[in-house]
């Protein structure tokens, strides 16, 4: 094969080098000089690196999730190996190697950004396929100044109830009485207004946007 050379000296034939290609290669010595036509035969096979190609869709090797809910599964179709070893996937998260196809599945239970490398095993090479999951949290919603339980006189301005958020793009405001409104700025939930009319109000506020179902 390409890279490997035969040499005869001192009546001592060496065959060395680093193979360069693939195949199976039947080689002959001849010998020259002397009497007879003399050969010896033998063959080298030189396996090629084993390969790692990503077959699931383009992207899901960088994919961005919510915690707790399943990840589109991505897949490697791989030659040469006869396993793979799977390292920085996020807890909830395993990898699976058979029949030649790498697989990644699972729910994430742990948030933040996990870049993973898939490490094939047996046959030749050092051949690894890296990628990133990453894991958003799910929103949080707390009050921060305010009584979220109060009672006003009717025509009179309750005091201001605001709430911290994260995650979030916005709220929505249910059970909030006339007069009196819900608006979400810059991750900070306002509830303010005059009551017009009289009763017990209950309301809901509901985060939008990010991940999870998230109320107050």
């Amino acid at each position: 094969p390409a890279g490997v050379t035969g040499n005869w000296a001192a009546n001592t034939i060496s065959i060395s080098g680093t193979p360069t290609v693939s195949g199976s290669f039947p080689y002959t010595i001849t010998l020259t000089g002397g009497c007879g036509t003399i050969t010896a035969n033998g063959t080298i096979t030189v396996t090629p690196n084993n390969t790692i190609s990503l077959t699931s869709a383009a992207g899901t090797n960088n994919q961005t999730l919510c915690i707790n809910t399943p990840l589109t599964n991505i897949t490697y179709a791989t030659t040469g190996a006869t396993g793979a070893t799977f390292s920085g996937l996020p807890a909830g998260v395993t990898g699976n190697w058979a029949g030649n196809v790498a697989t990644i599945s699972g729910n994430p239970s742990a948030s933040g950004t996990f870049s993973y490398t898939v490490t094939l095993t047996g046959g030749c090479g050092n051949i690894t396929a890296t990628g990133t999951i990453t894991v958003t949290p799910n929103n949080t919603i707390t009050l921060n100044t305010g009584n979220n339980t109060q009672t006003v006189c009717i025509n009179t301005a309750i005091a201001n109830i605001t709430y911290n958020t994260t995650g979030a793009t916005g709220a929505t405001f249910s059970g909030l009485p006339s007069g009196v409104t819900g608006n979400w700025a810059a991750n900070v939930v306002t509830i303010s207004g005059t009551p017009s009319a009289f009763g017990t109000f209950n309301y809901t506020v509901t985060l939008t946007g990010g991940c999870g179902t998230v109320t107050a």
